[in-house]
């Protein structure tokens, strides 16, 4: 009778707390958004982060953490680092600021990632084990263009202070369209995600999106 009583307070206890667990913010992406401040960045990054993890029973395999670069993210980094980006921050430069190298021709994300042997934490590489996947609209799925490995140095971290002391930083480009020519993410749709497979496991992120209200 105690045994089955302390299940029953377990169950209990644990539907308790996942009931407490807050939903992600959802971002805008499409339409007007409210303006923002560099007193705003924290919540920013969280609206356009998300985090996951691959397990093997109690072993953990892999930690993936990354940024979707969304305008409404670009807009707070600009305020709330500008000594950053004006000095010596290559990378949120071009990234974020600049906009070289026809950056906005993709759908970027910085992905930061920690694996429990350090040859698996190998994304850039053409043979990876990873295989990333962006789904956005209804049956639409595209691989990434191009994987940029990103030297990891305190500026990097003050921007995403979700990278851990082991991770590795990728910046990775998914095509806006796939090869039928439909927007991967339309205005229509209510959010997005990144598929990650290896023979390690499969997971994924998904950020959610108000939709205009026209659609």
């Amino acid at each position: 009778m105690k045994s089955k009583f302390s299940l029953i307070l377990f169950l209990g206890i644990s539907l308790g707390l996942s009931g407490c667990v807050k939903e992600p913010t959802k971002g805008v992406l499409y339409g007007p958004s409210q303006g923002v401040s560099a007193a705003d960045y924290s919540n920013v990054l969280k609206t356009w982060t998300r985090s996951t993890k691959i397990y093997d029973a109690f072993d953990s395999k892999a930690f993936f953490t990354a940024t979707f670069h969304a305008p409404e993210f670009r807009r707070a980094f600009a305020l709330a680092f500008p000594d950053i980006y004006g000095h010596g921050g290559n990378v949120t430069r071009r990234e974020l600021v600049d906009l070289t190298e026809d950056v906005e021709q993709y759908l970027n994300f910085f992905v930061s990632i920690y694996t429990a042997d350090d040859k698996w934490n190998d994304l850039a590489k053409s043979d990876s084990i990873w295989r990333l996947s962006l789904t956005g609209g209804v049956d639409i799925s595209v691989a990434p263009v191009e994987v940029v490995p990103v030297k990891i140095d305190e500026n990097l971290r003050a921007v995403y202070p979700f990278i851990g002391r082991f991770d590795k930083a990728y910046i990775v480009r998914f095509p806006l369209t796939d090869p039928l020519n439909r927007l991967v993410v339309p205005p229509s749709s209510k959010g997005f995600g990144i598929r990650i497979a290896s023979a390690l496991g499969k997971t994924s992120l998904q950020w959610g999106l108000v939709p205009p209200k026209s659609f």
